[in-house]
């Protein structure tokens, strides 16, 4: 599947205003881009680095092609999102 950069960032803007303004982020961007394999966390949880971080939540990269999900840096290889929501986010 892989993102593209202008996923990534159209992705990014939409959690952070869906953030902004008091909405559950997940149906925001599930609504977006459906189909696509999108979690939270809180961002305690997560020891790996994010792809990109924000005012609300930090942005990690799933490749969800095994059994096992797990994070790339790799947005070729991404098929999934996993938000590491920062305290009072939702």
């Amino acid at each position: 599947m892989g993102l593209t950069d202008e996923d990534l960032a159209v992705l990014f803007d939409l959690g952070r205003n869906a953030c902004r303004s008091g909405e559950s982020v997940l149906p925001v961007l599930r609504m977006r881009f459906p189909g696509l394999p999108i979690t939270q966390c809180p961002a305690g949880d997560v020891s790996d680095e994010p792809f990109r971080t924000g005012e609300y939540f930090d942005l990690h990269l799933l490749d969800t092609r095994d059994h096992c999900w797990k994070v790339t840096s790799d947005s070729l290889a991404a098929t999934g999102l996993l938000l590491a929501m920062h305290r009072g986010a939702t």
